[in-house]
């Protein structure tokens, strides 16, 4: 044989075990790696028809092209073409597609909302085409109708008959009618105005509700109610008359109230539960014009009033003996009395502006004894108080020393031109001095001073 030959026999023998070798994974061929991953990952590799893991793997294999097959549960079966480098490390990716199943929702009524494991798919009627396989949980509600919850096991989409799910929604829907005595009273529900009574309120979700009764003239009625099933529910009421009052004060405060010729006390005072119709207020009080009110109430009406007084008022005239007298009235000076010419007595003092009813006089004058009388003031008119005397009072205002060695004291009634003294030695005792006989004459200081 040529050496040639030989040689070239054995090199093309040895490439050839080297290929069984490797193909027989008798050793790894360094550098030629592919590096296999998906998404998601945990899938069942095969590689040229060999089962070599679960994703992610790493695997040295010839240079070349290969066939990967990558199958998941709940994933479709997903093929790839790779092509090794015959050096370094080839990364190679495979997505795999979720296995969908085929819902058809539907329900009676319509337009109902769908929820599949808590997530808002839609409304009905729908068609799903994205459920994994597998068991989930579908929910169907709707306003006024009782929700629905089911159990639906979703076949993958090798079985592409769509699963149908069908459910009938009962109502919750309710009515709920009002009633009064009398009518035509506003009705609410739920603090929402709804009409006047009779009203028959429709499409009311089932559950608690407030319903509210008022009309003007009467007590506001509530009722708080629950209902359910598909019974019309009803409230009736015969409405309370709602009483009028009237608070009453005077000024000054303090009048007496009689209503309607009953007496009530003093203002402030407040006169409740009274019926629709006519009254007659009456206040009085001493000292002031009796006020009189009519007034006319309708149901449930507040009032208030505020009624002036004005005051009485009268005249006193007095005259006194002797002039120069003080007068009071009720503790109030009101001024004194002058003396006419050659008179006896005063001229008339005019006090005006004296508050009606009983009223104390008092007159006083120095060295007299005081007076006090009750006079009776009445409105618009004149009281006399004629002559009111004061007693003199005996009270020594002058000492005198005469001649013989006596001490007179006394009063100075008057002295003459001459200069004799006329003195009064006591009560209506009178001694003429004549002005030879006196030896000293000196006033005498008032007691107390």
């Amino acid at each position: 044989m040529n050496s040639r030959i030989a040689i070239a026999s054995c090199r093309l023998h040895a490439v050839l075990l080297a290929a069984l070798l490797v193909a027989a994974g008798c050793f790894e061929q360094a550098g030629n790696v592919l590096d296999l991953r998906t998404s998601p990952p945990g899938a069942r590799i095969e590689l040229d028809g060999v089962y070599q893991g679960d994703s992610p793997v790493k695997l040295n294999v010839m240079p070349g092209p290969h066939l990967v097959v990558a199958t998941r549960e709940g994933c479709l079966e997903t093929r790839g073409s790779v092509t090794v480098q015959p050096t370094g490390t080839t990364r190679f990716d495979l997505s795999l597609r979720p296995l969908f199943g085929l819902v058809l929702a539907e329900s009676f009524p319509t337009d109902a909302e769908v929820l599949v494991d808590g997530v808002f798919r839609g409304k009905t009627p729908i068609l799903m085409t994205d459920l994994p396989g597998g068991q989930h949980r579908i929910l169907i509600k709707k306003d006024g109708y009782e929700s629905k919850e089911a159990l639906l096991n979703v076949q993958t989409e090798a079985d592409r008959q769509p699963k149908l799910i069908s459910l009938e929604l009962r109502s919750l829907l309710v009515a709920i009618k009002v009633t009064s005595t009398p009518d035509k009273a506003k009705v609410f529900l739920d603090g929402s105005y709804k009409g006047d009574s009779p009203q028959s309120i429709q499409n009311i979700l089932a559950g608690k509700h407030k319903v509210r009764i008022e009309m003007d003239g009467y007590e506001p009625y509530e009722q708080e109610v629950e209902v359910s099933g598909h019974d019309e529910y009803h409230v009736s009421k015969k409405l309370d008359e709602k009483y009028a009052r009237i608070k009453v004060d005077t000024d000054p405060p303090g009048g007496e109230v009689f209503l309607n010729g009953e007496a009530h006390g003093k203002a402030p005072v407040a006169l409740d539960k009274l019926h629709e119709g006519d009254y007659t207020i009456k206040i009085t009080k001493h000292g002031f014009d009796p006020v009189e009110r009519k007034v006319s109430l309708k149901k449930g009406e507040d009032l208030d009033l505020k009624i002036p007084f004005v005051k009485l008022f009268g005249i006193l005239q007095v005259t006194t003996i002797p002039a120069g007298v003080q007068v009071f009235v009720d503790n109030e000076a009101r001024g004194s009395t002058q003396a006419p010419p050659n008179q006896p007595y005063s001229s008339p003092l005019i006090i005006p502006n004296i508050s009606q009813g009983q009223r104390i006089v008092k007159f006083v004058k120095p060295g007299c004894s005081d007076v006090q009388i009750v006079a009776t003031i009445q409105d618009g008119q004149t009281t006399t108080l004629n002559n009111i005397q004061l007693k003199r009072l005996f009270i020594p205002d002058t000492q005198i020393v005469v001649k013989d060695g006596r001490t007179l004291r006394g009063v100075m009634s008057r002295v003459e031109n001459d200069g004799t003294v006329h003195f009064e030695t006591a009560p209506g005792i009178f001694v003429d001095v004549a002005p030879d006989d006196i030896v000293s004459k000196k006033p005498i200081a008032p007691p107390g001073k």
